[in-house]
């Protein structure tokens, strides 16, 4: 019984580790990025980083909502969200995105460090808390690597 509670307690670590960012992390990696070059396109992208971001808040908001209520929240990947503008309407509006984004993965990260979170548990769709979370940490992963290279591009790296 030892080497499982071992075992569990070295996912929900590893999860974290991973949710947060490794060695990109998701929150600090936004916050560094310059507001003023949030809503540029680079030619041949059809996004921004504030697009991405949005896109990005989304997408784990909805993973989030399928780890709190797993059973009633099966549809978890919805037709991908992407804002109407490519351009925050003003800065508090991109802040207030990454706040989002960092209170929701706090949340998450919560979910998978109680121990009532049943990891494992298959429901009606198919899908585990731990595929959510694996699926959240993969997605900010991809979408984070879009942002630093939109931002290598622009100088903000």
């Amino acid at each position: 019984m030892k080497g499982d509670q071992n075992a569990d307690n070295l996912l929900r670590a590893q999860l974290t580790e991973l949710l947060i960012g490794g060695f990109a992390p998701v929150i600090t990696l936004l916050r560094e990025f310059h507001f003023e070059k949030a809503g540029i396109l680079l030619e041949g992208l059809p996004f921004s980083a504030y697009s991405l971001l949005e896109h990005m808040r989304h997408r784990q908001h909805v993973l989030l909502k399928f780890m709190r209520n797993p059973a009633d929240q099966l549809n978890v990947w919805p037709d991908a969200y992407w804002p109407e503008s490519v351009e925050p309407e003003n800065r508090q509006v991109w802040e207030d995105a990454i706040e989002a984004v960092e209170k929701d993965l706090e949340e998450i990260i919560e979910i998978v460090h109680h121990r009532d979170s049943l990891l494992f548990e298959v429901y009606e769709n198919g899908k585990t808390i731990s595929w959510a979370a694996m699926t959240i940490f993969h997605h900010n992963a991809y979408t984070i690597g879009q942002i630093k290279a939109i931002g290598r591009q622009l100088g903000v790296w």
